[in-house]
């Protein structure tokens, strides 16, 4: 496990960043049968961002986990979407921690979470849990992606210009402290 994720400080952040992102996916997206629209992603992105990918994944991890023992809607947990969530976590560590958060950088992130992530393995994970056919889950999931991929791109480039910054100088001040 990273070195950093082992300090109290940074532990406190990553829990309010899995506390912020439990509450806007679980409680303020809008959910249907097969697909959820939210805005549960800004402060997984902002986490990964500052925290890097493995601290990334492991808090996009627990906050899918933890969503569904908070609010699980009668659902029973499936794993496959505590991974997808793992690697969009990942992945915008990957991209975008470390590196200057551009639209450059942040579009094939988005783009690529969106097309291996959000369609590949969420159809795949519904085709497993519902008798639902694949193509009405595709049908539905293409749009959903198409809809959400610019909003992402643009939330996580404003998150980032007027919240990211200013935790990333309070997290590198706590962090050397």
């Amino acid at each position: 496990m990273p070195k950093q994720f082992l300090k109290t400080k940074t532990l406190v952040m990553v829990a309010m960043f899995i506390s912020l992102e439990i509450v806007i996916t679980r409680f303020i997206a809008i959910q249907t049968p097969i697909t959820r629209i939210g805005f549960g992603f800004i402060p997984t992105s902002l986490c990964s961002m500052l925290f890097g990918p493995y601290v990334g994944a492991v808090s996009a991890f627990l906050a899918d986990f933890l969503g569904m023992v908070v609010n699980s809607r009668g659902m029973a947990y499936f794993p496959g979407f505590g991974l997808s969530a793992a690697l969009y976590g990942f992945g915008y560590g990957l991209f975008l921690h470390g590196h200057a958060k551009t639209f450059k950088r942040i579009i094939p992130c988005v783009v690529l979470e969106e097309l291996v992530v959000g369609i590949g393995l969420g159809t795949l994970w519904l085709m497993i849990i519902t008798p639902t056919a694949p193509l009405a889950i595709l049908l539905a999931r293409i749009p959903q992606s198409l809809l959400m991929a610019p909003i992402k791109i643009i939330m996580i480039k404003l998150a980032w210009e007027y919240v990211g910054k200013q935790i990333e100088n309070k997290v590198s001040y706590a962090l050397h402290s």
